[in-house]
């Protein structure tokens, strides 16, 4: 590790005791074989909400009709929060909706969202749900048809340096596969882990997505390149976009354009003074069992920093 990170490490290590941040450093950050994250308030959270067949309830599209008030308004919501904690592919909340999606991609069952019956509608939605299978497994048989046809596309499209949409469109209608627009999360997904994706093509990618003014669709509404300080209240908004670049190889370099930097210098912030942090959900991007100590927030805050710059 860098100094700084171990140093980071080493404080946490220290200090850090809750079921759910302790699985998280110790897996992540130290390599160590752990258990207990199921003792968490979070996993349980999760498992009391999930339904029989694996889902939370319409994947996509919230239900806004339903009296009763749910954690987790839609499948890919409570998908978030799974990655979030970084439960384990083989934990059975995750292997009861990964096949769960494997059946709505197979038409062996179907979904409760809108079934909208314009062209294109259940192949964009199908991608949708491989690209969520993707971030949990990688090399799933499902997902890599979607991951070469993706690499492909974007290669074209990208054939004189600049994203010619037009292209990109024309290719997505030829093959059928995907029908997204580039700047989506999910197609962010689709080419993270991606043997079929060139490092040229790859860092083409990563300069539009990266400055791209409107952000990463489904997940940010600013670019990545706009960092921000802890005080401000769009930094989690900034950080998410960060998250979602992570598992591109290229991603280290990017970060070092002086994001490394100024994240270091948040943490030594955060760990040093009283920084008083915007308000946040009362679940999303919580790992502590409780903020009422105001030490934990900070701390959860310092870990999901630490996430980032462990990919240095």
């Amino acid at each position: 590790m860098r100094t700084e990170i171990a140093y980071i490490a080493d404080y946490l290590d220290k200090v850090v005791t809750d079921p759910i941040p302790r699985y998280i450093l110790d897996k992540e950050i130290y390599n160590r074989h752990v258990t207990g994250y199921e003792k968490s308030k979070w996993y349980t959270q999760l498992l009391s909400e999930q339904m029989d067949n694996g889902s939370w309830g319409r994947f996509h599209t919230q239900n806004t009709k339903l009296k009763d008030k749910k954690i987790f308004v839609t499948t890919e919501s409570a998908l978030i929060r799974t990655r979030e904690l970084t439960l384990p592919v083989n934990d059975p909340v995750i292997t009861k909706v990964i096949k769960l999606m494997e059946r709505y991609v197979n038409d062996e069952e179907n979904w409760t969202d809108a079934n909208e019956h314009h062209y294109g509608f259940q192949i964009a939605f199908k991608a949708i749900i491989v690209a969520n299978i993707s971030t949990f497994i990688p090399d799933h048989p499902l997902v890599i048809p979607k991951k070469e046809v993706c690499a492909l596309n974007l290669r074209k499209a990208f054939k004189n340096g600049c994203l010619d949409e037009e292209v990109w469109e024309k290719e997505n209608r030829l093959s059928n596969e995907i029908l997204l627009k580039p700047y989506m999360v999910y197609i962010l997904w689709l080419l993270q882990k991606n043997k079929y994706l060139d490092d040229e093509t790859q860092l083409n990618f990563l300069n539009y997505i990266w400055y791209r003014k409107q952000g990463i669709y489904y997940r940010t509404n600013m670019p990545v390149s706009d960092v921000q300080r802890l005080e401000s209240k769009y930094f989690s908004c900034w950080f998410t976009g960060l998250e979602n670049l992570k598992d591109f190889s290229l991603f280290p370099e990017f970060l070092d354009k002086g994001i490394y930097r100024h994240l270091i210098n948040e943490v030594n912030r955060l760990m040093r003074e009283d920084i008083t942090l915007p308000a946040s959900t009362s679940v999303s991007n919580h790992y502590s069992e409780s903020w009422r100590d105001k030490s934990s927030r900070d701390n959860d805050m310092i870990l999901r920093i630490l996430r980032i710059l462990i990919m240095c």
